[in-house]
């Protein structure tokens, strides 16, 4: 069933577009995978499957952002990961074998003609969330062209990544967040639980779900809502906002992930865990109490 489920999950996220990632690190370079379903965990326990979040296929290309004791810890279309060096050639600098939709991640960055600070400035990208198009990797800067169809190396702290392409695809980065939300659908309720390995409460489930694209969120419901993201309303929700319950601003208790098409998914009880549910039914109406995006 495990197995069942992970070639499953995998293949949602190879046929999608799955990365947005405000506030990137570093990377250190740029890995392919050489064995065939090779595993992303959430951590480096190999003792367990409750970490695995997906296979990646042969050649597939990941960004390192660091190595460890054996592994690469790695961004891999949106999902961020440890794998196995066995598994994994790392190279400092790599071009051409991928491309992705990225955009600024501060204002005044510096477009450079080669990989360091002492590389003359070709042009200033002026404004956050400029877009740019990723293109290659080496050590700590990435190559990318802008809309003009510039090309030079910014570096990747200052960038983040909102999608990656497998084909022709092409998502929002809310889409991406709710792709990766779907891969938990089923997944255990626990109070206070944060994590695959532990269950997720509803607060713990959208943490943790935005921490695979470097959102960071207040813990509870209540403080999400008052002090995360902007505020939307109902009629203007798209996919990754988030959506509030409780008995007024207040009094917050519940939050869930809009997924499109009236439908939240949420940790709801112990007993049903991660569901889908109507945001019209009548519990849901009567409890409403906002949404705020965060992506």
């Amino acid at each position: 069933m495990k197995r069942k489920w992970i070639r499953t999950a995998a293949a949602v996220l190879l046929a999608a577009v799955l990365l947005t990632t405000p506030g990137a690190a570093l990377t250190i370079g740029g890995a392919t995978v050489t064995g065939s379903s090779v595993r992303l965990r959430t951590s480096t326990d190999t003792t367990t499957d409750a970490n695995v979040l997906l296979e990646m296929p042969k050649g597939a290309f990941l960004l390192v952002e660091a190595q460890l004791d054996g592994w690469y810890q790695v961004v891999y279309n949106g999902v961020k990961g440890y794998v196995s060096a066995d598994f994994a050639e790392f190279s400092e600098t790599a071009e051409g074998t991928y491309q992705f939709a990225a955009a600024t991640n501060g204002t005044d960055v510096n477009l450079r003609a080669a990989a360091g600070t002492g590389s003359a400035v070709m042009k200033n990208l002026k404004k956050t969330g400029t877009a740019v198009t990723v293109t290659g990797v080496s050590g700590q800067w990435l190559r990318v062209t802008d809309e003009s169809g510039k090309s030079g190396y910014v570096r990747s702290d200052l960038v983040r990544y909102q999608s990656a392409a497998t084909g022709s695809a092409a998502q929002t980065a809310g889409d991406a967040l709710v792709q990766t939300a779907m891969l938990y659908k089923g997944y255990a309720y626990r109070w206070g639980g944060m994590s695959p390995s532990t269950g997720f409460d509803c607060s713990g489930f959208a943490n943790y779900v935005c921490a695979q694209h470097d959102i960071s969120l207040h813990r509870v419901a209540q403080d999400i809502y008052t002090s995360d993201g902007a505020a939307v309303s109902k009629d203007e929700l798209q996919p990754g906002d988030l959506v509030f319950f409780g008995w007024g601003p207040y009094s917050v208790s519940h939050v869930g992930i809009y997924i499109g098409d009236g439908q939240m998914i949420h940790a709801s009880t112990s007993s049903t865990g991660v569901i889908i549910s109507d945001l019209d039914s009548s519990y849901y109406t009567r409890k409403y109490v906002g949404a705020k995006r965060v992506v």
